[in-house]
């Protein structure tokens, strides 16, 4: 958008114009907490989420990213924006496209044992408070071994279970399942609560920040 740097502007295919969020994209940011709305940061860059992170009064969500450290895709959240999300609450919610959690997709099949290297390291850095399951069924092509519909879910959670990274309990996977996000939720009406009787920012964008752009990019 014009106030705030998509994912790809790190792999350079888009042009990194705020190297984060502009002016306008803070006020965006507030305005989103005022009403309640979601701060969805699955797609943006790793400046964009530092900046939102900071400006946002409410929890944030990644609604389908993965673990930078385990694949280094610029779609996945790095190691000290998770630490962030950990202090400041939210969720990162584990993608299954194969091109996001694994370095060379093209060459290799993605397994369940990939997505869960994901979560484990999520709940690693963030904890297990902060981490949930996003799918992306609806937006990609190429899906690991096993997880090619969502009949494979139950799959994820016996591969935590026999993984010895952590123990996952019963209450552990009823967080991951749905009790983390459902938390968001509820946070996030509670700050929309809180401002209740704030004004409504009615600022426009300053024309400048659309440096000539006006159109509507697809497909990211």
């Amino acid at each position: 958008t014009p106030w705030a740097d998509a994912a790809q502007s790190e792999s350079g295919d888009f042009p990194a114009e705020h190297k984060g969020i502009s002016k306008f994209g803070e006020k965006v940011v507030l305005e989103m907490n005022r009403l309640g709305m979601m701060v969805d940061l699955a797609h943006v860059s790793s400046d964009t989420m530092r900046d939102a992170l900071n400006v946002s009064k409410a929890p944030v969500i990644f609604s389908h990213s993965g673990a930078r450290a385990v694949a280094n895709n610029v779609r996945n959240v790095p190691d000290d924006v998770l630490e962030t999300i950990k202090i400041k609450g939210g969720i990162v919610m584990a993608n299954f496209y194969s091109c996001y959690i694994i370095d060379d997709c093209k060459n290799n099949n993605a397994t369940i044992d990939d997505v869960v290297k994901h979560i484990n390291h999520i709940r690693k850095v963030a904890g297990v408070d902060h981490v949930g399951i996003g799918g992306d069924y609806n937006g990609v092509s190429i899906l690991p071994i096993g997880l090619e519909d969502v009949s494979g879910f139950p799959k994820v959670f016996e591969a935590l279970i026999n993984d010895k990274t952590f123990e996952w309990t019963d209450d552990d996977l009823e967080k991951l399942a749905s009790r983390n996000i459902l938390g968001v939720f509820r946070a996030v009406e509670r700050v929309r609560d809180g401002l209740a009787q704030s004004k409504v920012d009615n600022t426009w964008i300053d024309p400048q920040d659309f440096n000539g752009k006006t159109g509507c990019r697809t497909g990211l």
